[in-house]
């Protein structure tokens, strides 16, 4: 049967660095839309917000296209969440759309270790990311929804733990429908925190960074 594997969770949450060890393990290809928009950066070019908005929608058709037309897939966004007053993100109305089980893994991190993991991280500078700190944590103000997108069969990580890769493999690769699939994979329930972000592996695994 075919698998998608959609990441979820606040911009900065790790998403990226835990999208590529789940795409190795489960041999699917790993389609990120940072990296389809940087793509668009490096041929068209940098310019200003409108600018970025507009290569941005162009990245998330982009990204709805590559998926639709694989037998399975690791996806990566900020995505809009249906009950959030924000308008970015990538609109998820097309994954109930795709051609397999979809497992919705939802990487929890509080508001405040996002946004220290957001100032702290160098993306392409078509992003636009530099932003006073005020700004910066005003926006992740906005950026609080109501948890994950409630697509698919859900498996929750709470990277502010430590990470076991071995049991978050376990369940992404666990039978539809099995009823021993716990929702949380490592560590307590995340809150609100303006601690850094301590998420390491257990044996074998690896860190989550502050990416994406």
């Amino acid at each position: 049967m075919s698998r998608f594997v959609v990441v979820t969770g606040l911009p900065a949450s790790g998403k990226s660095t835990v999208a590529v060890a789940v795409a190795k393990r489960l041999r699917l290809p790993l389609l990120d839309k940072d990296e389809i928009l940087e793509a668009l950066f490096d041929s068209l070019g940098v310019g200003s917000g409108e600018w970025r908005r507009q290569l941005s929608g162009t990245a998330d058709l982009v990204l709805q296209q590559r998926s639709m037309q694989t037998r399975g897939a690791v996806l990566v966004s900020w995505w809009r969440h249906p009950e959030s007053a924000v308008a970015s993100g990538t609109s998820p109305s097309w994954l109930q759309s795709l051609p397999g089980e979809i497992i919705e893994l939802h990487c929890g991190c509080g508001r405040g270790v996002a946004a220290e993991r957001f100032a702290r991280r160098r993306r392409h500078p078509g992003h636009l990311d530099a932003q006073p700190e005020g700004e910066r944590l005003q926006k992740f103000e906005g950026f609080v929804w109501p948890g994950a997108l409630g697509i698919g069969r859900l498996v929750e990580l709470n990277i502010e733990q430590p990470v076991d890769l071995e049991a978050l493999f376990e369940r992404l690769e666990a039978p539809a429908g099995n009823p021993s699939t716990e929702p949380t994979v490592a560590g307590k329930p995340p809150v609100a925190s303006h601690a850094p972000c301590q998420a390491r592996p257990s044996a074998g695994g690896e860190p989550c960074r502050s990416e994406h």
